[in-house]
Formats: structure tokens, C-alpha cells, sequence
């Protein structure tokens, strides 16, 4: 019997086909999230216990209530809640769970089949980076950690008491977005002539056309031919890309498919299920005497299977024949052929140079395409390839004066897709060197060029460039608008890593807005693409990016273990920008959760090998790391030294929550040392510059470094009401870190003053966070031992030292406290 279809919202359920949409899209679940929901919502006329659930959905007894809570908090976000507001599912303290959202039913369709979903237990397959063929270890999915002891309330990270709270989530950024942009250079070697103008693809969101899938071609030849592998999988791929196929990207592919036996079964599966590819097509290559036949089987998604081959001496004309046959299959006009398609000698040697850059071999790309005769190389596909290789290898001013040639000579008028191809190119190279304004420019003429073409790959690098030129110049608002444009380009395109990467840059743009829970979601989203691909570079990016919304969400146990994923997969990993921008984040995740040996460890191995690099801005974020934990080893003079440098080196737009940081450490570094007209000179130039940020909601630390200045400076009243400014301020924008930072140093303050009944308002607003925040765990110890109430204070001082690490909890703190006041029996935590 099928079930009913259930609406709620702009939600649309429906059990029988296991599908979940939101706004009529798909929104993908695992198999116990999914029966959670369903389960919940097809019983919502009463409250279910957590012992019936677990039956329910796992069928056995012994799941965890741990992973309960993570799945019912997976099922609350897909449906748009949390556990704060509970507008879909309520927590029944202490008994279950129920859904309370209004419910319309839907008949279901009478043929509806049930569909079956994978085993969430089922291990995910290997993958190997795109960087080398060393072997990627599976990563799982980034937990969203929830404590149901705590009934759902939000999850928590810390960090220590003295320290700034600093979310490196735009520093990141600054890698990932860079490595969005590059997609500029898959060319076409045969590329006919752009067709003439229609519909926008941006215009309106089409049905995305059954894209195709070239595998990699099984070769039976001699090893001299091994390179045919890649380089006539991609010659092929062009063909029929350019009679109008959509054609899976070749560096999906290469990321998906390895050296399987047989006809490639498995990699053919690989690649349907990560790119939704409804066709594949498996080649062969076979030399038999002085001929050459190649074989083209394609395997539509319902099974149906079509063959064709073609034979020839020169493997290039057989392959270029097969696809020609293949698209006559497909029913797709041939493509006309270019009047400067080259010979069969420089075809077959840009095949070569093609297959190595697929398996990231840039030198000998560069010494075959370097080998072309003088003519070929000056044809602009050639140099186009060159630019390709520059650019990987890190060479971008060379890249740079290439492009430029390239773009005096070729014209919109005579090629305007190889010129916005130029474009794509200059483009990342400017992204690269932080010129963004000349970014936006070349993007936004590619774009013109592009948009009224049927060139989505193109159009979609180029929006997803233009929006990350945007992005760096925080320019929000734009940069999601062409985010958003890239996803329907992309997906026209049939390109799944590229959408990995939009979503990436998404979250991304979250972070930098303060966002940080929808942050997270896209981010792991994006990871477990990634993984999928072996993008190993993005993968890394992602998770530390991760890991910094999980501290800003204080969720320190979640943001190391996210670490401790990435840190796993160092060792394969050749940027050393990359690598760099990791360790940072995780020496914050180790520091929060009080393991600083090995903190200060990974600190000093940054100090030493970042000033090599020639980045300052990755440096200044290493010594602000630096100086918040020589003050809090009370070395303030060192810390405000390292401060004031980085707080000079951290001046582009893009840093503001690390600059604020700094300056904060600067601050209060100076302080410490009885500095104090310094430090009040440097809570000004503070003010003064946070008073210019209007793109984003501007960092906190200028209104709480307002507030400890007036306190320091016993102007009490005015200390007061900057201080509940700063915390309405904190509440406001939600972010737990931020609220934790203000109600750490107010309650502080308080209590250092006697002023408990205002403090232990201020300490309630965090004891929600006292058990998985070292900050906040203290601050109740403080509290509770000068109210006198000792039971409490056992309890917390106890928390605290289990969160503690190898962090040290003042002595005084641990004896035990006086008899209470009369005038303090009545303070309680709110």
C-alpha cells in the first residue's frame, strides 16, 4: 500500500519514493535521517519515545542516544529547524520527540514505485587524488554532534579565557575561492566555431540535457601508447561536446574512474552516481596490424546498450570517426571541421600533451607541447594549454605575459569563445594576485561574450570567477548572485566538481556574513564531494573550513575531530599554501581543546616555514596565533609586539575578524603591562576603523575593547552600558563564540567587583555552553564560588577540569568557597 504524500511549508515528503524537496528540489538525506522524518511526521498525532524511534528506524535496542540526537538534529535542518526553535519537531524533555508542523496530504500517484536508498553502514569506496596516485583515505561525513542529555540545545566550542576569538573562515577562503576559478583552461583542441546566439543560459534554468560520461579508454597496444588512456577519452569527449552533448568534464572523470578490470563496470558506476550521468561511454583502443580500431560502447541508466566502432591507421581519425558514428547514434549533427585543424602529428601530440596535464604531469605536458613544430606553436590553443601549465606550476607572470599576447590577437569578433576562454584565464590569474577589480573586469567581458552562447562550462567558470572576484571584495550580495548563475550553468555543463566548489564558495560567503550553522551544512556538503572526487587540495580547504564554523559555533570536540580528518590526509599534500592554512586552524582547534603542547608545537613549525612562502597575510595570522598564547603565558610584551605587526599586515578587506583579533591581543596585551594611554590609543584607532566596515556586520571586538577600556579605566557606568551594548550587539547576530567572548569578560568583570546579581544574569547567558566551553565552565566556577554555593561549585569546578586540557584553572578558584552572604542567597543563574 503506497503512502501518502505529506506537505509542510515549502516542503514536500514523500515516504513510497524516499524523497524529501524543498522548493521542488532534492534534498539528499541518509537512509535513517530520511525514516526518522517519516517516521515522525506519519505518527505526528502523538509524542514518540526515543525507545520507539530507535526500534523504529535502526529495528534493535542498543543505538546510543548520541546518535539519536545527531540524527534528529539532521532531520530538523533539512526541514529548516533547530533545536532552539523547534517549529517542526519538539524535544518531549526526558521522553521523545513529535512533530508539531501543520500537515497537508497528497494523494500519491498509483504507480508510484518505492525506491531503494544505499546502506548508511555501507563503507565508501577509495578514491585517489587528483594530485598523485598515492591513495586517499575515505573520509566520513562531518558529524553535527548533538548532546541529548541537553535536549537538543545547540552544540558549543570554545576558547580560552584571555584569547580573542578568531575565526579564520575568509583566510581560507582566499585558497578555495582561487582554486574555483580555474577551470579556464578546458579547451577545446578541435573547437568549432561558436554557434550562433540563443536563449540565456542564465536566463531561466532549462532541464539539464542527458549528459554523457567519456570514460577512460582501455588500451591494447604497446606502453608506448599509454597516454591514449586520457588523451583520446578527451578527444572524444571534445567531438562531441561540440556538436551540442552535454559531456561530463574530463577532470570529473579522471578524479572517478580508475584502472578497473574488465570493460570498466565499476568506474562506469562511479561516475554515474557522482555526476548523475544518464549515458556513459566506454572505449576501447585496439591495434591490430597497422590499423587501428576503436570501439565505443554506450550504456544508457535504463541499460540499453549501443555500439559502434570505426578503424583506421591513425588512432586520432579512428576516434575522431567512432565519435562522429556515435553521435549519429545520439542523433546529433557532426561537427564542421575547423579550416585550422591540424595535422595528424600535432592532433596526436596535443592528445599526449592533453593526457598528461589530466594526470598532473606539467613538465612533460609542457616538453611535449614545447616539442610542437614552430607553426603549431603559435596556434592559440597551444599557448592557451602553456597558460594552463604556467599557472599550475605557480608561474603567473609568465601565465600573465602569455594572456596578454593572446588576448591582442585574438578578437570577439573573430573567435569570441577561444577570447572569453582568454579571458576565464587572466581572469584567475588576477584572482590569484589579488587583483581583484581586474578580475571582475576580465570575468564580466567573458561573460558578455558567453551568455547568449551554448557554452556552459565557460559561462559558468566565468560567473563562479566573477563571483569570487566579488567575494574578495566583500561584495556579498553580487558574489551569490553569480554563484547562483554558475549553478545552473554548471549543472547544464554536467560538471559536479565545479558545483562542489560553488558550494564550498557559499558557505564560504555565509561564514563571512556570520552565518556559520548554514556555513557548516554547505561545507560539509562540499567535503563529501570532494572525497568523492579525490580533489584532495579542495577537500582539505573545505574541512578546515569547516572546522572554523564548528568553533565559532563552539563545538570544540567537533572542529578537532573535523581537523583530525584533514590532518590525516597531510601527507599527501604538495601546496604548501594549503597545507599552511590548515595547520592554523589547527593549532585553534587544538588550543580549544586545551592541548596546547601540541599547539605550540605546530605554531613554532609555521614560524619558521610560512616567512618562506612570501605570504605576509598567512604570516600575520601565524603571529596572531603566536601572541595570544604568549599572553595567556603572561609574556604580554612579546604578545603585543607580534600583535602590532599583524594588526599593520592585516589591512585588506578580506581579514576583518582576524585583524579585530589581533588588535584586540594588542590591546589588551598593553594593558597588561600597565600601558594603559597606549592601549586606550589603540581602542580608538580600533573604533576608527571598524567604523568604516559596512559591507558585513562588523567584528565585536571594538565595542567589547570599548567596554574593558572604560572598565580599566573605573568609569563604571559608562563601562556598563558599553558592555550590555556589545552583548545585545552579540545576541543579536547569534553567533555563540562572539556571545561567549562578551560574556566572559563582562561576567568577569562582575563578579571581580562583587556585582553578582548582574553577573549571574550575564553567566546564564552561556551556562547553556558551560559543558563543552572551557571559558564559559570557568566563568560558572567564579560565579558559583563567590556566591558561596559550594554543591554548584563542586559540580562546575568539575566540568571545568574535565575541559581543561592542559589549560590551567586559577588556584584560588579550587578552594573550596566561604559561607554565603545573606545579601547572595538569593542570586540564581538564570
Amino acid at each position: 500500500m503506497a503512502h501518502p504524500i505529506y506537505r509542510f511549508g515549502d516542503y514536500r515528503i514523500d515516504p513510497s519514493a524516499r524523497e524529501l524537496q524543498h522548493a521542488g528540489e532534492l534534498v539528499v538525506l541518509s537512509p535513517k535521517v530520511f525514516d526518522s522524518l517519516a517516521y515522525l511526521i506519519e505518527h505526528r498525532d502523538r509524542a514518540i519515545g526515543r525507545d520507539e524511534l530507535i526500534a523504529a528506524v535502526w529495528g534493535k535496542a542498543d543505538v546510543s542516544d548520541t546518535l539519536l540526537g545527531q540524527t534528529v538534529l539532521k532531520a530538523r535542518r533539512a526541514v529548516g529547524d533547530t533545536g532552539n526553535e523547534q517549529n517542526a519537531i519538539r524535544t518531549v524533555p526526558r521522553f521523545g520527540y513529535r512533530w508539531i508542523a501543520p500537515i497537508q496530504l497528497e494523494a500519491p500517484p498509483a504507480d508510484a514505485p518505492p525506491i531503494e536508498t544505499a546502506s548508511e553502514d555501507a563503507s565508501p569506496p577509495s578514491h585517489e587524488a587528483t594530485t598523485g596516485p598515492a591513495q586517499v583515505v575515505p573520509i566520513e561525513a562531518t558529524p553535527e554532534s548533538e548532546t541529548p542529555a541537553a535536549d537538543d540545545a545547540p552544540a558549543a566550542t570554545t576558547a580560552p579565557a584571555p584569547r580573542p576569538r578568531s575565526f579564520w573562515m575568509s583566510a581560507l577562503a582566499a585558497a578555495i575561492l582561487a582554486v574555483a576559478a580555474l577551470g579556464f583552461w578546458r579547451h577545446a583542441p578541435e573547437r568549432a566555431k561558436a554557434p550562433a546566439p540563443t536563449t540565456s543560459v542564465a536566463a531561466e534554468r532549462k532541464t539539464t540535457p542527458d549528459a554523457a560520461a567519456v570514460l577512460p579508454v582501455e588500451v591494447d597496444a604497446g606502453g608506448e601508447w599509454a597516454w591514449l588512456r586520457l588523451g583520446l577519452m578527451e578527444l572524444i569527449a571534445t567531438r562531441l561536446r561540440n556538436s551540442g552533448q552535454a559531456v561530463v568534464p574530463a577532470d570529473n572523470v579522471v578524479a572517478l574512474a580508475r584502472d578497473d578490470a574488465g570493460r570498466g563496470e565499476a568506474a562506469a558506476l562511479r561516475v554515474r552516481e557522482a555526476t548523475g550521468a544518464r549515458l556513459t561511454v566506454l572505449p576501447s583502443a585496439t591495434r591490430t596490424g597497422n590499423e587501428w580500431v576503436v570501439h565505443l560502447l554506450l550504456r544508457s541508466a535504463d541499460g540499453g546498450d549501443r555500439e559502434v566502432e570505426a578503424r583506421s591507421a591513425d588512432v586520432i581519425e579512428a576516434g575522431r570517426a567512432a565519435a562522429d558514428r556515435l553521435l549519429a547514434v545520439l542523433g546529433k549533427a557532426m561537427p564542421k571541421t575547423p579550416s585550422d585543424t591540424p595535422d595528424a602529428s600535432i592532433a596526436e601530440l596535443l592528445s599526449r600533451a592533453e593526457a598528461a596535464l589530466l594526470t598532473d604531469d606539467l613538465n612533460g605536458a609542457r616538453r611535449l607541447l614545447e616539442s610542437a613544430p614552430a607553426e603549431a606553436q603559435k596556434q592559440p590553443d597551444l599557448r592557451l594549454r602553456l597558460v594552463q601549465i604556467d599557472f599550475r606550476a605557480g608561474q603567473l607572470e609568465h601565465a600573465r605575459g602569455l594572456l596578454d599576447t593572446l588576448l591582442k590577437e585574438v578578437s570577439a569578433e573573430a573567435d569570441p569563445v577561444l577570447r572569453a576562454r582568454i579571458l576565464n584565464g587572466s581572469g584567475a590569474v588576477n584572482v590569484r594576485q589579488d587583483k581583484n577589480a581586474e578580475a571582475e573586469r576580465d570575468f564580466g567581458e567573458a561573460i558578455a561574450l558567453l551568455e547568449n552562447r551554448d557554452q556552459p562550462a565557460a559561462l559558468g567558470q566565468a560567473y563562479t570567477g566573477r563571483g569570487i572576484a566579488y567575494a574578495q571584495q566583500v561584495r556579498l550580495d553580487l558574489a551569490v548572485a553569480d554563484f547562483s548563475r554558475a549553478r545552473i550553468a554548471l549543472e547544464l555543463a554536467g560538471d559536479t566538481l565545479a558545483l562542489a566548489r560553488i558550494e564550498a564558495n557559499e558557505g564560504i560567503i555565509d561564514a563571512k556574513r556570520g552565518r556559520y550553522a548554514d556555513a557548516l551544512a554547505a561545507h560539509e556538503r562540499a567535503a563529501q564531494r570532494f572525497e568523492r572526487f579525490g580533489a584532495l587540495n579542495e577537500l582539505i580547504l573545505t574541512l578546515a573550513n569547516a572546522a572554523e564554523a564548528q568553533l565559532a559555533l563552539l563545538r570544540p570536540a567537533d572542529a578537532l575531530a573535523t581537523s583530525d580528518r584533514a590532518w590525516a590526509l597531510l601527507g599527501r599534500l604538495e601546496n604548501p599554501r594549503t597545507k599552511h592554512s590548515f595547520q592554523i586552524t589547527r593549532v585553534e582547534a587544538l588550543t580549544e581543546n586545551g592541548r596546547l603542547l601540541e599547539a605550540r608545537a605546530l605554531l613554532r613549525e609555521l614560524l619558521t616555514a610560512i616567512p618562506n612562502d612570501g605570504d605576509p597575510v598567512m604570516l600575520a595570522r601565524v603571529q596572531t596565533a603566536q601572541a595570544e598564547a604568549d599572553l595567556a603565558d603572561g609574556q604580554a610584551a612579546a604578545a603585543a609586539t607580534l600583535a602590532s605587526v599583524a594588526v599593520s599586515s592585516l589591512a585588506n578587506l578580506d581579514y576583518l575578524r582576524e585583524r579585530a583579533s589581533a588588535w584586540t591581543v594588542l590591546i589588551r596585551a598593553l594593558r597588561a603591562q600597565g600601558r594603559d594611554e597606549e592601549a586606550a590609543a589603540e581602542v580608538q584607532r580600533l573604533s576608527t576603523w571598524t567604523a568604516t566596515i559596512t559591507q558585513v556586520p562588523p567584528p565585536l571586538a571594538a565595542a567589547l575593547a570599548e567596554a574593558e577600556q572604560r572598565w580599566a579605566e573605573r568609569q563604571l557606568d559608562a563601562a556598563r552600558t558599553a558592555y550590555e551594548k556589545t552583548l545585545r550587539l552579540a545576541e543579536q547576530q547569534a553567533i555563540p563564540g562572539d556571545i561567549a567572548e562578551v560574556a566572559v569578560s563582562y561576567g568577569s568583570s562582575l563578579i571581580t567587583d562583587g556585582e553578582l546579581q548582574r553577573a549571574a544574569v550575564v553567566v546564564g547567558q552561556v551556562a547553556r555552553w558551560a559543558d563543552r566551553d572551557f571559558r564559559c565552565a570557568l566563568l560558572q566556577v567564579r560565579l558559583y564560588r563567590a556566591l558561596g554555593q559550594a554543591d554548584a561549585w563542586r559540580t562546575a569546578l568539575q566540568q571545568a577540569r574535565a575541559l581543561a586540557g592542559e589549560r590551567s584553572i586559577p588556584a584560588n578558584l579550587a578552594i573550596p568557597p566561604e559561607q554565603p552572604a545573606a545579601n547572595r542567597r538569593t542570586a540564581q543563574v538564570l
